[in-house]
């Protein structure tokens, strides 16, 4: 019986760690989505071909009276494990709570919890979800001009990819899908892997999204401080001086190549915290009270930026 257990827990851990996502295909992309009501998450997949990837829609009760901003995430796990909930799920319920819709992906992994992809499978399901959110705009009560993508650590890079390398809509795609731009209207980084570069580059994201020894000219392509496109939208971007992880040299390169660009951004390099704190628990806040003010500082930032409208009472 102990080696028949034993031999369940690679599968029992598998399903864990990637997340268990519902797999139902968009297939009448100009009729209504069943069931998708405000307030509540349903499940679909990217594609008919990729049995793993799929997207997790939250949306907020404001969904019923307006048009709403929606923010793509992509959550961390250094491209081998996603953080569904703390750097998925939980955004997109805070989120809500600010009118904003969450649609949070399970992409593609460099492991055997994602069947070992390597890019540029991240990416294609990265912008394949930012399609998908355009295309079922109008069911979802969503403006499809205020897409944008978040990300964290390793999901902090995917969301990168997505501003700093967006391919061209083909108007003529069957699918369409690939009809719509996949480029983001703003983008949320938080403590981000930046560069595939030595010495900073965080070397299990990159061995898992890469490989273990990849060629010079893909380590160059993919690190977002060397791709930064003259059109890059506005960028909020946070990480700590304390972070042991990732280092916060990547944010402190993409600052400087998004201000030698002179792309709108707010960027905060809080003094505490270790990496992947996330909205930061209740114990997490008292002990770094200056660092739980980041989603606050991006609800501005998005106010500022004409994302969310002003706050009442406030010109």
């Amino acid at each position: 019986m102990a080696c028949v257990f034993k031999s369940l827990i690679p599968g029992v851990a598998a399903l864990w760690l990637s997340g268990c996502f519902l797999f139902v295909s968009p297939e009448r992309p100009d009729g209504e989505i069943s069931g998708v009501v405000p307030g509540d998450p349903h499940y679909y997949r990217l594609s008919k071909d990729d049995d793993f990837s799929c997207l997790r829609i939250h949306l907020p009760a404001e969904t019923a009276r307006k048009l709403v901003p929606a923010v793509v995430i992509f959550p961390g796990g250094a491209y081998g494990v996603l953080a569904l909930d703390k750097e998925g799920n939980d955004y997109a319920r805070f989120l809500n709570g600010h009118g904003i819709a969450g649609i949070v992906v399970k992409y593609p992994l460099g492991s055997i919890f994602g069947h070992f992809r390597r890019h540029p499978d991240m990416l294609d399901a990265a912008r394949r979800a930012i399609r998908l959110t355009r295309l079922y705009a109008p069911q979802l009560g969503i403006d499809p001009g205020k897409v944008g993508v978040m990300g964290s650590s390793a999901g902090g890079h995917l969301a990168g990819l997505c501003i700093t390398c967006p391919a061209p809509a083909d108007p003529r795609a069957p699918d369409p899908a690939d009809r719509l731009s996949c480029r983001p209207d703003f983008a949320i980084l938080c403590y981000p892997v930046v560069t595939m570069e030595d010495p900073y580059v965080h070397r299990t994201s990159r061995g898992n999204l890469i490989g273990g020894d990849p060629p010079a000219e893909l380590r160059k392509e993919l690190s977002l401080e060397q791709r930064i496109p003259e059109d890059c939208p506005p960028v909020f971007l946070w990480t700590t001086a304390e972070d042991k992880t990732v280092d916060p040299e990547n944010t402190r390169m993409l600052e400087r190549a998004l201000q030698q660009k002179k792309i709108p951004c707010r960027v905060i390099l809080f003094e505490h915290g270790p990496h992947g704190m996330g909205l930061l628990s209740p114990s997490e806040a008292e002990k770094y009270p200056e660092t739980a003010r980041w989603p606050r500082e991006m609800i501005a930032f998005l106010r500022q930026r004409g994302i969310l409208s002003p706050e009442k009472g406030v010109k």
